[in-house]
């Protein structure tokens, strides 16, 4: 029978209670609605119980097109928590090969490292990082959820000499069968919240989280609107393989997405290769602010677009052309469809009128047209073309051209 070292017996003697941070967890802990929050009072609650923690790290699972997660790090000597969004492609790098987080993913079992006496060589580097700074002992919890196979690890860490004691460990046993429900809400919430917003867009995505899903419910906005279409877009699918069309395609709705967003549009729809972008009014921003912050976007994309055409061209890809047709005015916002089959969309003559003046661009000789509703109150930033008529549309359109440089 081995002789428990003078630093273990220090360490087994010093007791806490887990059962007020379990209650927290069950009334005022399971209301907290940020997770960086949730772990900074989990925190602080811990060393007021006396446990012997210098770290806590909480990671969440979602699905999102740039990141499998978010990571939630609580220092016992820090003021904020740390929040880090690990990209996919992060279980092939050599920070999660052979770490205690794959050894969690990958056996579903507890994960223990003393480190006192451990020398940094035999260390991962995660461990050997932890170790300089002061760390003693390294403790990772599998958390399981219901609707996940792959277990959260929910880590402590402490800087005490002799490391953790088989009562800490117990306590925190006990912490994680009731923080694993709490975590598994937050990380439901946040792959709903990354799936709407990734689908829909932030604003519409909100919207239909809040409840706004019933055919009908609709609201009535004014709005700067965008249409744009790629041009010479069937014969490019006749020449391009897939993944060169879809590289393409890639591209152009990145530069169309960042260009709009940076100045508060939201793209609403991806319809082949055209796009349906809205400005909204708002509190902070009245009718003329949203038609200028559409006619920013539209002039950041044209540059964009010149600045990778040649870069395309080198990787033996078309360059890139499109139309873009911009108005002005009041539509409906809302749900349209089946009654189990919904789109969220805006619909009204300013949207008509956008695709309209958009389809005109060709015929104009100008890549970037705009309504004479949207044009006024703006300066003389535009050149009158002249009285179009187009189909669905009985007074012909008035248009003004923005730059006749097409893309």
């Amino acid at each position: 029978m081995s002789i428990p070292s003078q630093t273990e017996t220090k360490a087994s003697l010093v007791r806490w209670d887990p059962r007020k941070i379990t209650e927290w967890l069950m009334k005022a802990g399971r209301g907290i609605t940020s997770a960086d929050q949730l772990t900074a009072e989990l925190g602080r609650l811990l060393v007021e119980a006396g446990a012997p923690v210098y770290r806590i790290r909480i990671g969440l699972r979602t699905i999102h097109p740039l990141v499998v997660g978010s990571a939630y790090t609580w220092w016992r000597d820090k003021v904020d928590v740390e929040a880090y969004n690990p990209p996919h492609g992060i279980m092939e790098s050599a920070d999660y090969i052979d770490s205690p987080i794959e050894c969690v993913h990958q056996t579903g079992q507890p994960f223990r490292r003393y480190l006192e006496d451990a020398s940094a060589d035999e260390l991962h580097s995660t461990l050997a990082t932890l170790k300089a700074s002061g760390a003693t002992d390294y403790l990772a919890i599998p958390l399981k959820f219901v609707f996940d196979d792959l277990p959260t690890p929910l880590i402590f860490v402490t800087d005490r000499l002799g490391g953790f004691s088989p009562q800490d460990i117990e306590s925190f046993n006990q912490i994680a069968l009731f923080l694993a429900p709490v975590l598994e809400v937050h990380s439901q919430h946040m792959t709903s919240h990354a799936l709407l917003e990734t689908y829909l867009g932030p604003r519409t995505g909100q919207k239909v989280l809040s409840g706004q899903i019933k055919r009908g419910d609709a609201e009535l906005i004014e709005a700067a609107i965008w249409y744009s279409d790629m041009r010479d877009s069937t014969a490019i699918t006749e020449v391009l393989s897939h993944d060169q069309l879809l590289k393409l395609l890639n591209r152009y709705f990145e530069v169309i997405t960042k260009a709009v967003t940076n100045h508060g549009g939201e793209v609403l729809r991806f319809i082949g290769d055209a796009m349906l972008v809205v400005f909204p009014t708002d509190k902070q921003r009245n009718l003329i602010q949203a038609r200028k912050a559409a006619l920013a976007a539209a002039k950041d994309a044209h540059i964009e677009i010149q600045r990778i055409n040649p870069l395309l061209e080198k990787e033996g890809l078309p360059s890139i052309r499109y139309g873009l047709g911009l108005d002005v005015g009041e539509v409906v916002y809302g749900n349209v469809g089946a009654p189990d089959r919904l789109d969220f969309t805006v619909l009204g003559s300013a949207v008509n009128r956008a695709a309209r003046i958009e389809n005109l661009t060709k015929e104009a000789g100008c890549s970037l047209l705009v309504s004479e509703q949207f044009a006024s109150q703006l300066g003389d930033t535009f050149t009158w073309l002249g009285d179009y008529k187009v189909a669905g549309v009985e007074v012909p359109l008035s248009v003004y051209c923005a730059y006749c440089d097409s893309p």
